[in-house]
């Protein structure tokens, strides 16, 4: 770009001013308007005389800017810039161009000197580019190319004074970046695809009608794979592997997954509703793509099937798991995990059975009933606990103060001191490593059994050596309960143990309302035979005035956010928000239009937050997102905010679901 040229922009734009104001005296005198003609006219007259005697002096300070801008430069150097093959700019550390070269023109489409760069390619960040210095490296994209932008920061001296500058050059990578978005969306994508509950569907549908039921189960399975342009294999009854191209998996996303609605509405007979579980590995190779769909289904089904999961290197995604998972009727597991799970107590010296932190009636119960099936088999066995709950502590000091469970209970410190290499332990009613009553001994022990009922959340203790991870089970004691029935010929357990089992199934289900199946009541009446007084359960959650009160203020405080969801809160601090939280979430279902609550409270260090549905709604979807989980009908969180802040975090985690949904 040669000086005079530039001289010729920077000076005819005022021209354009004199033609404006002149045209404006032509009309004012049309007009008649002469007084307002001749102001103008002397205005423009001043403005040209003006112009006249400081155009000279411009013309001199631009020729002096621009020789100042290349006086370093030799003559060499200052035609290789011109003639640079690449698209080259200067400009200043602000972002003001003060010089490019014939080709960039070609990547602008306009002439910008003098202005900021970004009035062109707003996406570059001044910032970014001052902070990589000598070594800047960029990406921009420009009018349907790709550019990579790199340059360096250089600086001269003019008058004893450094002048700094950035010069960029571009390189077009538009044939590198659709060549690599074809590689990218050629990549092959790893399914599986799992008929969650075959078995049982087959036996409640009339035998007229199963032919009708499977063939419309994989009429659309089959339709859902060709809309994908991919390849179906079955290899059981029940379980499908599919592959596809990467490019076609937006479209399945953009979906919802619309195959998981559509297997609802299959009706041939069948008295259960059809639901599929989806898992989708996304990797670099085959093999990852392959081992990620594996994980993915895993983590599908253990958070109660019914819904879709894609696994990549980051991160899982959900889609669906609107529905509660349906009871197995089935009892075959159990019995296998029965079976399995008394070899390795036998084959072992000593038994820890820990929970998760702070305790509650499921978690100990659990703990207390698998104790007994182990010391029933002459095996030592010590339950790990710390602080519980205060719905807890009765239950626990009766088997404190009871001498058959003299040592049983110990505290982390106690265990880490006694533990060895054969050592066996069991975990209940948490699968998340994170909240284990104590990760010490998680990770010093390498045999390790899990049972739990909680719809599985991206963290998971891996490498037990048995799980029974059934997230359609109302409680981990009810599952508890089908293991002690399965160890022994003639389960015994005393009358207090029972107890302390059917109180955490009680709990759980509310009072056997919510998440309750058949298999529920079949504990239940297993518990009862056993000698449970149902009474003395009742009394043991009995509240006293004070929360009582409590929990009628929280419940008249409530607020309808949306579509039958109340929130309510307790702004003062509780030595057990969770205990108060979760029965004022338990209360506030029982007013008419109220399908789903959630009440936060403030405790000791964080704000605790219970979250509960009567089925339409999944708690566990929005409090996932504040780092919480649990099921579909009832799930927590803990979080680290104000009160104000808490709630609305809460409301976009609401409006998030609510969204998805939609």
């Amino acid at each position: 770009m040669d000086n005079k040229n530039f001289i010729k922009r920077t000076t005819m734009g005022v021209g354009v001013y004199f033609i404006v104001i002149a045209a404006f005296v032509v009309v004012a005198v049309f007009r008649g308007d002469f007084f307002i003609a001749i102001s103008q006219g002397i205005v423009l007259l001043a403005l040209i005389l003006h112009y006249s005697i400081n155009r000279k002096e411009r013309q001199k300070e631009i020729t002096s800017y621009i020789k100042d801008l290349t006086a370093h430069l030799d003559g060499a150097t200052r035609d290789t810039m011109m003639h640079f093959p690449l698209p080259m700019l200067m400009m200043s550390l602000s972002g003001t161009v003060i010089w490019y070269n014939r080709k960039f023109l070609d990547v602008s489409g306009r002439e910008i000197l003098e202005e900021p760069i970004q009035s062109v390619f707003p996406s570059i960040q001044l910032l970014k580019i001052l902070e990589q210095k000598n070594n800047i490296s960029i990406e921009v994209t420009h009018n349907g190319k790709h550019y990579e932008v790199v340059g360096n920061v250089v600086s001269y001296s003019e008058k004893g004074d450094t002048i700094y500058s950035v010069v960029l050059y571009w390189l077009d990578r538009t044939n590198e970046k659709e060549h690599l978005k074809l590689y990218d969306d050629g990549k092959i994508v790893s399914c599986e695809l799992m008929i969650d509950n075959l078995e049982d569907l087959i036996k409640n549908t009339p035998e007229d009608s199963r032919a009708s039921l499977t063939v419309s189960i994989e009429q659309i399975i089959s339709n859902w794979v060709s809309k994908a342009d991919g390849i179906l294999r079955m290899y059981d009854k029940d379980k499908y592997h599919i592959v596809f191209e990467k490019k076609n998996l937006q479209a399945l996303m953009d979906s919802k997954f619309d195959i998981l609605d559509a297997a609802h509405e299959i009706q041939v007979g069948n008295k259960l509703p059809v639901t599929l579980s989806i898992g989708i590995g996304l990797g670099d190779s085959v093999r990852e793509s392959d081992s990620y769909a594996k994980a993915a289904i895993d983590m599908a089904l253990g958070r109660g099937g019914d819904q879709a999961v894609i696994k990549d290197q980051e991160k899982f995604r959900f889609f669906g798991g609107r529905s509660e998972g349906f009871e197995k009727i089935t009892k075959v597991k159990p019995r296998v995990v029965a079976h399995a799970l008394r070899e390795l107590i036998d084959s072992a010296d000593t038994v820890f059975i820990m929970g998760h932190k702070n305790p509650d009636p499921d978690s100990l119960g659990a703990a207390v009933g698998l104790s007994r099936m182990v010391r029933n088999r002459n095996i030592k066995c010590h339950i790990v606990i710390g602080n519980a709950t205060l719905n807890c502590r009765g239950i626990l000091k009766t088997f404190k103060d009871d001498d058959s469970y003299n040592g049983v209970f110990i505290s982390e410190s106690e265990a880490m001191q006694i533990y060895d290499a054969n050592s066996l332990l069991i975990i209940v009613d948490t699968h998340n490593p994170d909240i284990v009553e104590s990760p010490k001994l998680l990770a010093a022990i390498e045999d390790r059994v899990l049972i739990d009922h909680h719809r599985r959340s991206e963290k998971f203790i891996e490498d037990t050596v048995l799980k029974y991870h059934e997230p359609y089970a109302s409680s981990t004691c009810e599952m508890v309960t089908e293991i002690i029935q399965y160890m022994e010929e003639s389960p015994s357990i005393s009358a207090l143990e029972a107890q302390a089992i059917f109180a955490g199934i009680a709990v759980d289900t509310k009072n056997f309302t919510i998440k309750t199946g058949v298999r529920t009541f079949e504990a239940a009446s297993f518990l009862r035979r056993m000698g449970v007084d149902t009474s003395a359960v009742k009394r043991m959650f009995q509240s006293n005035l004070k929360e009582y009160v409590k929990r009628s203020k929280i419940v008249a405080n409530a607020q309808i956010y949306r579509d039958g969801i109340a929130i309510s809160y307790w702004d003062e601090a509780e030595e057990e928000p969770s205990i108060l939280t979760s029965v004022a979430s338990d209360e506030l279902l029982n007013i008419a239009g109220i399908n789903t609550s959630f009440v936060l409270c403030r405790g000791a260090e964080q704000i605790i937050i219970s979250g509960r549905s009567l089925g339409d709604f999944n708690v566990q979807m929005v409090l996932e997102q504040l780092g919480g989980g649990g099921h579909m009908t009832m799930a927590g969180a803990q979080i680290t905010a104000t009160m104000d802040s808490a709630i609305s975090q809460l409301k976009q985690a609401i409006d998030n679901v609510l969204d998805k949904k939609s």
